[in-house]
């Protein structure tokens, strides 16, 4: 972690990011959180002078919108997530790692934790979990690259 925090003071701002690049297209994602699964596209491009990457992701009935993005001075990965109801979430991470990242959030709920780790070229997972009625709620997030 010392490692990544050192390494990250002299990076340019944009080099965690580009770490993400092979996200850059579109995914085929299964969420599952007990007996509940739904499957769903994820499509991720570069926003904002390559600066935050976007991901759109669209299931039948719904969908959100997440921007991500590196800040070197503060050595961590900010992640907001608007969703179909018209609120948003804000996440934050420390380090530098584009394939591990694990976030927590910082508004509106801090009961929510979610990370993110790149399996290979061609598969990620992302491991949640939220506070809901008195209960933890676990999910996983299985994405892969073409898919169906």
């Amino acid at each position: 972690m010392l490692a990544s925090l050192v390494l990250a003071a002299a990076l340019p701002a944009a080099a965690p990011l580009s770490g993400l690049h092979y996200l850059v297209g579109t995914w085929n994602c299964t969420y599952r959180a007990g007996a509940v699964r739904l499957a769903y596209d994820a499509t991720y491009a570069y926003d904002r002078d390559a600066r935050t990457l976007r991901q759109i992701a669209s299931w039948a009935g719904g969908g959100d919108e997440e921007l991500l993005a590196y800040d070197a001075s503060r050595g961590g990965w900010t992640a907001v997530v608007f969703d179909g109801q018209g609120t948003a979430t804000i996440m934050r991470a420390t380090g530098s790692d584009p394939n591990h990242i694990a976030y927590r959030s910082v508004y509106p709920d801090p009961s929510i934790a979610v990370t993110f780790d790149r399996i290979s070229a061609t598969e990620y997972r992302l491991h949640g979990t939220v506070r809901s009625g008195g209960k933890t709620i676990s999910s996983v997030d299985t994405c892969l690259r073409g898919a169906h």
